[in-house]
């Protein structure tokens, strides 16, 4: 008789522990309190809004990108048929082009992307990114630095140190002009949700890292996006997968507590009074949930889970919430997203009509046939005041985060570059404010918040197997190598927790494959160079040479190809011989050799 799995809950987490499981012959119950399968990554359709047969206009908790280092979530998609011919990674659009718009200069840019062959061929991806923005040589030279610093960082550094700092601190944020420092907070906050001051520099450049090289190089599959919305395009197919490999699927269903018997899980009690029993158990809610779910009776039987029962979650998670605007005609923008660095919100956008082309006309497939474009905006930053209604977003009424992010958008985008207004009054039919917001007391309280990783949290989150012997955790607070509260990361985590459980059954099947980050090949001779430096207790090898001096920073790399004596620094990194004769000068230099 197969092994039985109770997942609790649908999210990105959940579905993929389940899809892994019931592959492998499992029979697998997933239970989801919501109406909706998909958690934070479900569409939410404005209800009431189709006519005509349409359907509702479609909302969303916030937009969806798919960038070149998401690996599981795109391995899952390849393996979902979907509905409109072929499988459901084959309704991912490129986003060839992507822009940056300044609140306080009434401007916009366009920036495009080059290949990186040669490591430090990074600094010319950044410039592309700064070209534009009038930004101080010495701030430029200082970043560009500290980015070389960290791809250069081995692993040992990265935990034993760099995991304890905040990534502002790694920057060494206050040495920027006022002017930088504000791109420094915001770049990440817009990108990922993490506060560069709250985020570990572990968590936060590891991703960074992750990112400028997306950016950095060409081709297709570095930036995408969904063909359609997210469940109508995703979801749904992967539910009507789930259910023809066998898998039981039950929304609107409570898990109210965890019972623990002799040491392990006894079973589950639901909202409607009985209890649901099973050979495993997935815990895949988030990390809010999952904290009020943990027993001191669980918490007893594993350290980790009794650490994680009792933090702070305040401490731990952040708030990114999006918004759409409904508009009368299509306004794409540029064939990918829109960064507002400057804006106080840590604003995002993203034109989705003009990817979804392939399920036809906007206007004759959602709505009531008068909504042909959609701009959908990702709020990053929800505790400074805005620029129009001088309040924080968590302050606001929903009409008023609307009213405020309207007004950035349009100072954004309607400036002298733009030639004539992009954005007017006129073109807006409405909006939608993600449904997670509760306004019920006035102000919002979130009940889908993100993870941050501040400082010191890698030691209070589990792995995805717990001590308890079938009890395995599923969503992306679990330490995972994606290591970002994202749907890549809640989808490499529930393939970690099946993993787990094939390994305790005593499976002979395959496990599920899970994939590190991969960064340049050619910086691994620094990174070791670097593990030996932190191995006898000494600091990066950058920083002993004055990369904390912000007036020596920009002319660093030349002081070093001198120093070298040949005539590119990629030397270092790309041929053997002269690693070692370079290696031979740094640490006599450093009076090490």
């Amino acid at each position: 008789m197969a092994p039985s799995v109770i997942v609790i809950g649908g999210g990105v987490g959940g579905l993929t522990a389940a899809h892994e499981l019931v592959d492998r012959g499992f029979d697998v119950r997933v239970l989801e309190s919501r109406p909706d399968w998909g958690g934070k990554a479900r569409s939410q359709p404005v209800p009431g809004s189709g006519t005509g047969g349409r359907l509702d206009l479609p909302g969303e908790h916030g937009f969806r990108f798919y960038p070149r280092f998401y690996t599981h979530v795109i391995d899952t998609m390849k393996r979902i048929p979907s509905p409109f011919g072929g499988h459901v990674f084959d309704h991912l659009k490129p986003t060839t082009e992507s822009a940056i718009a300044l609140v306080d200069r009434g401007t916009w840019y366009r920036f495009y992307r080059r290949p990186v062959t040669r490591p430090f061929e990074v600094i010319a991806a950044l410039e592309l990114f700064f070209q534009e923005l009038d930004f101080d040589n010495r701030d430029i030279g200082l970043f560009t630095a500290k980015i070389l610093e960290f791809l250069t960082t081995s692993d040992e550094r990265r935990f034993g140190e760099y995991e304890q700092m905040s990534w502002w601190e790694f920057l060494e944020g206050d040495l920027y002009s006022e002017n930088f420092q504000r791109q420094l907070r915001a770049v990440p906050r817009t990108m990922v949700a993490m506060d560069p001051r709250r985020g570990s520099a572990r968590s936060v450049g590891s991703v960074s890292m992750q990112l400028i090289l997306d950016y950095a190089d060409t081709g297709v599959s570095n930036d995408r996006t969904m063909g359609g919305p997210t469940s109508e395009m995703w979801f749904d197919p992967w539910i009507a997968h789930l259910a023809t490999l066998g898998a039981h699927l039950q929304t609107g269903v409570t898990v109210t507590s965890i019972e623990v018997a002799a040491g392990a899980i006894s079973g589950v009690t639901l909202s409607d009074g009985t209890t649901a029993t099973a050979d495993h158990y997935v815990l895949a809610v988030p990390l809010d949930v999952a904290i009020q779910m943990v027993t001191p009776a669980m918490g007893a039987l594993d350290p980790a889970l009794e650490r994680l029962r009792l933090a702070n979650t305040d401490d731990l998670v952040s708030w990114m919430v999006g918004i759409q605007y409904f508009l009368y005609e299509d306004v794409p923008l540029v064939r990918g997203h829109t960064f507002f660095p400057d804006s106080p919100w840590a604003l995002t956008t993203i034109s989705q009509p003009q990817f979804w082309r392939e399920l036809g006309i906007f206007r004759t497939r959602y709505g009531a046939g008068d909504v042909g474009g959609l701009i959908s905006v990702d709020i990053s930053d929800w505790d400074t005041p805005g620029v129009f209604i001088h309040k924080t977003a968590k302050q606001c009424t929903a009409a008023e985060i609307a009213q405020e992010v309207w007004q950035q958008l349009k100072a954004g985008l309607n400036g002298p570059s733009a030639g004539e207004e992009t954005l007017i009054d006129a073109m807006l039919h409405s909006w939608h404010l993600d449904s997670d917001l509760d306004f019920s007391s006035g102000s919002p309280v979130n009940n889908s918040r993100l993870l941050v990783h501040p400082p010191g949290s890698w030691d209070v989150r589990p792995e995805a197997g717990t001590r308890i012997p079938n009890l395995v955790l599923a969503s992306d607070y679990v330490r995972t190598h994606t290591d970002l509260a994202s749907m890549e990361g809640a989808s490499e985590a529930g393939r970690r927790a099946a993993n787990v459980i094939l390994q305790r059954s005593g499976s002979t099947a395959q496990h599920a494959s899970v994939w590190p980050l991969i960064e340049p090949p050619q910086f691994r001779r620094a990174k070791k160079l670097d593990a030996w430096l932190y191995s006898k207790g000494r600091r990066h090898a950058f920083e002993m040479l004055g990369i904390r001096n912000a007036a020596r920073a920009a002319n660093w790399l030349r002081r070093l190809e001198v120093a070298a004596g040949f005539a590119r620094v990629d030397d270092w990194f790309d041929k053997r011989v002269r690693l070692s004769r370079l290696t031979k000068k740094i640490l006599s230099f450093l009076g090490l050799g």
